[in-house]
């Protein structure tokens, strides 16, 4: 069984500007440091609650050269993440300098970062437990993101999207997942902002390799099965092409750093360790 959404991944041009955005403005916690396991010369950042819970975490691979996203045919949209109640008039306020485009609606408070990706906050009545509430930030726990509600998915055939969804997925519907028409059959282009795919949720790696026989069963293509160290991922495509991988939520960002030191160091899963001076010499590279 999938247990909503473990985590979302987009493509920015500036690893610092996303950086300071998401830390600083957003008030999310950089939870880990890292690179594209299949792409060493690319950063992989993490942002997330204090302790890095599946669920809350945004990523971003860097990639320097991006150009401009052409969302046409199939794409992601808009990532939905809760507030808590009565907080929206504070996000205004503080996201109004920052941010490309900012639109309040009775949904909610719609923007977009430096990069276009597209994020809409909703009040929910959740509230942040004390442990999980980010603690570098001036942002009060009252008013803190809780965590990724859902997503609009942009397809040319929202029928076979849906049922997808619901005979092999085995999802509900959900307010925060909208299956919406595309107005285009061209082919969309990744770019700055574009989300790459959504990661749903597992528990364990063995819960993984349930969904992968699942999916080898059903004919899907499998993209990738692999261990990643911090989690174990299964990418496959929905009819309509976008990318959905399955994650599970252990063993978790603290193998290599406790909980206190999330983010502080370049962090490499085990088998990337003996490489560590060439993508660290890499990394400086591609900095200047």
């Amino acid at each position: 069984m999938l247990n909503g959404i473990h985590h979302v991944s987009a493509f920015t041009k500036s690893a610092a500007m996303n950086r300071h955005f998401y830390t600083e403005i957003l008030g999310l916690r950089l939870v880990k440091n890292t690179v594209n396991q299949n792409n060493t010369r690319m950063r992989h950042l993490f942002y997330g609650d204090y302790q890095g819970n599946p669920g809350t975490l945004l990523t971003f691979f860097e990639i320097k050269r991006l150009g401009r996203a052409r969302r046409e045919g199939a794409f992601y949209g808009t990532t939905y993440l809760a507030v808590p109640k009565g907080s929206l008039d504070f996000w205004e306020m503080r996201l109004a300098p920052h941010v490309m485009e900012l639109r309040r609606t009775n949904a909610g408070l719609y923007f977009q970062d430096a990069d276009s990706f597209q994020i809409q906050l909703v009040e929910t009545d959740a509230v942040i437990e004390p442990e999980n509430a980010t603690r570098h930030t001036d942002i009060p726990a009252d008013r803190q993101v809780i965590r990724i509600l859902g997503m609009d998915w942009h397809v040319g055939d929202t029928k076979r999207l849906a049922d997808f969804a619901e005979q092999f997925l085995e999802l509900t519907p959900d307010p925060f997942t909208a299956f919406i028409p595309s107005k285009s059959e061209a082919l969309s282009r990744m770019g700055r902002g574009s989300l790459d795919h959504v990661a749903l949720r597992v528990t364990s790696k063995a819960e993984v390799a349930k969904w992968h026989a699942k999916a080898v069963a059903a004919g899907l293509k499998i993209e990738e099965f692999v261990d990643r160290a911090y989690f174990t991922s299964l990418y496959f495509r929905e009819p309509n092409g976008l990318m959905i991988e399955i994650a599970s939520d252990t063993p978790g960002f603290t193998i290599d750093e406790p909980v206190e030191q999330l983010g502080e160091i370049l962090a490499l899963p085990p088998f990337l360790e003996d490489k560590r001076t060439e993508i660290e010499s890499n990394l400086k590279e591609n900095e200047k």
